[in-house]
C-alpha cells in the first residue's frame, strides 16, 4: 500500500511499465519482453512482461553479460536463434535464469543519440529473426523511449532527462 504521493506515483509508473512491456510483446508477436536501461553509468534491469522475462533481465544485469549488454555496447540489435545452443552468439551462462526462453532479440533505447538502454524480445521456440520483427522491435524501442520520457516528466514541472547519460530520471 503506497504511503504518500512518491509511493503512489512509482506505482503507477511500475504499473504502466509492466502493461507497456506486455502490450509490446503482443505488439511484437512474440511471448515476452524485458527492458534495461543505464542510469548514472550502471544498468539496472527495470521490467519485464512476465516473471522468467524479469528473471533474464535481473540475470544480464547482474552477470554484465547477454544480448542486451551486447546490444547497448554496440548500438546495434542482437539476435540470437536460440540462446543456449547458438554458438558463438548465445549465452549460455543465463540458462539457469531463462525458463524456457530460447530466441532474443535485443534493440537499442535511445534518447537522442545516446543508447540509455536495451528493449529485449523473447520467444520459447528457437528461431532466426527476420528483418521485418527486427524493423517492428526498433520502433517499439522509439515508443518505449517516448514512454520512459513521459514517465520521467515532473508532475509539477517539467520533464527531466539527465545531461550525462540521456536517461530519464
Amino acid at each position: 500500500m503506497p504511503r504518500n504521493s512518491t509511493d503512489c506515483r512509482r506505482a503507477l509508473i511500475t504499473d504502466v511499465l509492466a502493461a507497456t512491456l506486455a502490450t509490446t510483446a503482443d505488439a511484437a508477436d512474440v511471448e515476452g519482453s524485458g527492458l534495461i536501461l543505464v542510469g548514472g553509468g550502471q544498468p539496472r534491469a527495470v521490467g519485464g512482461s512476465d516473471a522468467t522475462c524479469l528473471s533474464l533481465a535481473h540475470a544480464q544485469v547482474t552477470m554484465g553479460s547477454g544480448p542486451a549488454f551486447r546490444c547497448m555496447v554496440s548500438g546495434h540489435p542482437v539476435g540470437i536463434k536460440d540462446l543456449m545452443t547458438d554458438y558463438p552468439f548465445g549465452h549460455p551462462e543465463l540458462a539457469p535464469y531463462s525458463g524456457q526462453v530460447h530466441a532474443v532479440l535485443s534493440v537499442p533505447i535511445r534518447v537522442g543519440r545516446v543508447v540509455a538502454g536495451a528493449l529485449d524480445l523473447y520467444d520459447r521456440t528457437p528461431h532466426s529473426w527476420p528483418a521485418r520483427q527486427v524493423t517492428v522491435a526498433h520502433e517499439l524501442a522509439q515508443v518505449m523511449a517516448a514512454i520512459l520520457y513521459l514517465l520521467s516528466a515532473d508532475p509539477r514541472g517539467p520533464s527531466v532527462l539527465s545531461p550525462r547519460s540521456g536517461v530519464p530520471q
